[in-house]
């Protein structure tokens, strides 16, 4: 009774009274953890435990400010609790082996190695190696002191006196993550867009009322291997709010030289669980479809684009993630026509969504003659086939990207070149026709 009494005065020693908790989940497994509580300390330097922490905690970013106390020493056990570890904290102590044929077995443990057990039996010299699977039970004198059941921070903390101290702790780590669904609707000349956040909790704890901040962008980080990969464990999804409440919604705004998110109800995370919410109000935005046909490639790419600016509807910062489109048949029913991935996309520049290969149009280019004009220019004549097999008028974008110090002499079709040396050939075709041909390319060298 009196051990039991000592273990639960422990146990809420090393609790300390939680106020407030912040996230802030970046791209590539990374977040910051923010905790503000009290600890309840006696004076001058003791021994402290905490372990409402993730399992994926970076412990060298460990950072603990506020109430005058000190750090004085910092140890991560991440050592956790198991039948390994157990038996190598009770090298060279006193264990009780039980065979499966009842045999009772004392001694000094000398050695475990997952598969035997060495034991230097009670009053005699001789060394018994025990194997695990001929073991049915082993008693153990006592709990070890050094016995963690989760991650823990164990602290050697220097307090000027007795009391209360409100501390703040800080840390990174791996195990949240977050990405963006783009889900529109298509109808030819808008796209419906919604934009839905989905994060991913895989770092071993819960939140219960966080603040949450997601960073959009790419954070330099110098690649480690002490962030320990967790179970990932069966994802549910979250149920939706209430019709009555408030949804949740995010402020948008500039840090540094990302992005930042920030929402503005409190949000809990069970452990395993995807979460999702909204990022943006429903947008209408305005676009156009094209099909593009780089040369030797596979198929003509059907395209959906538009340009990210408020006169289009959009004009809003896009962090990378997936674009699902939708289309509306004729029975009412929205049916899948494609999806695609964007980097992240500042306002005023264009998104291009490959919503996949035209059925009815085929292309194909081939290098129809090839010579070397003098030892430093050579010439390629390039012919490129275009088919529409539709019963409607199509127009296909030719891309063709130059090598270097290479330019167009001849085209049998006007064409244009940008900056980065890819050249654009617009063609149109009617229905069940067929338009072939060529340019001539020449490189200097």
């Amino acid at each position: 009774m009196k051990r039991s009494l000592a273990i639960v005065a422990l146990v809420l020693m090393l609790v300390p009274l939680i106020a407030e908790e912040w996230i802030t989940i970046y791209n590539d497994d990374l977040s910051l953890f923010r905790s503000r509580f009290v600890l309840e300390l006696d004076s001058g330097r003791q021994d402290y435990n905490y372990s409402d922490i993730t399992n994926r905690i970076n412990p060298a970013s460990v950072i603990v400010t506020g109430g005058g106390i000190r750090v004085a020493e910092q140890n991560y056990e991440f050592d956790l609790a198991g039948k390994y570890q157990i038996m190598l904290k009770y090298l060279d102590k006193e264990v009780m082996v039980i065979t499966k044929d009842q045999s009772k077995l004392t001694g000094i443990l000398k050695f475990y190695d997952g598969g035997s057990i060495g034991l230097l039996e009670s009053g005699t010299a001789r060394l018994l190696v025990i194997s695990d699977s001929e073991t049915q039970w082993i008693q153990l004198a006592e709990l070890p002191s050094n016995f963690y059941v989760k991650p823990t921070l164990h602290w050697k903390l220097l307090a000027p006196k007795k009391g209360k101290y409100p501390v703040q702790l800080t840390y990174l780590s791996g195990g949240f993550s977050w990405d963006v669904t783009y889900n529109t609707v298509w109808d030819e000349k808008n796209l419906l867009l919604n934009s839905w956040v989905t994060i991913n909790n895989r770092s071993g704890r819960a939140f219960d009322d966080v603040t949450l901040k997601l960073i959009a962008g790419d954070v330099n980080q110098i690649q480690q291997n002490y962030l320990g990969k967790s179970g990932m464990g069966g994802a549910r999804m979250s149920a939706g709010m209430a019709y009555d409440e408030a949804a949740p919604s995010f402020e948008e705004k500039v840090f540094h030289d990302f992005h930042m998110y920030s929402l503005d109800q409190k949000v809990s995370f069970a452990n395993n669980q995807t979460k999702q919410l909204e990022l943006y109000p429903p947008q209408t935005v305005s676009a156009f479809s094209e099909y593009v046909y780089p040369t030797y490639s596979s198929g003509v790419s059907s395209m959906i684009k538009f340009k990210n600016t408020s006169e289009n509807g959009a004009g809003k910062p896009l962090p990378k993630g997936t674009i699902k489109v939708y289309k509306q048949d004729t029975d009412g029913n929205l049916e899948f026509i494609g999806e695609d991935s964007i980097n992240h996309t500042s306002k005023n520049e264009e998104v291009s969504i490959n919503t996949g290969t035209a059925f009815d149009l085929v292309a194909s280019t081939r290098v129809k003659e090839q010579k070397q004009v003098s030892t430093r220019i050579n010439e390629r004549l390039i012919q490129v086939t275009l088919k529409n097999n539709s019963a409607t008028k199509k127009t296909i974008k030719v891309t063709h990207q130059l090598p270097s110090s290479t330019r167009i002499v001849a085209s049998d079709v006007k064409y244009t070149t940008d900056n980065n040396d890819l050249a654009s050939f617009s063609v149109e075709i009617a229905p069940d026709k067929e338009i072939i041909y060529t340019f001539k390319e020449r490189s200097e060298y």
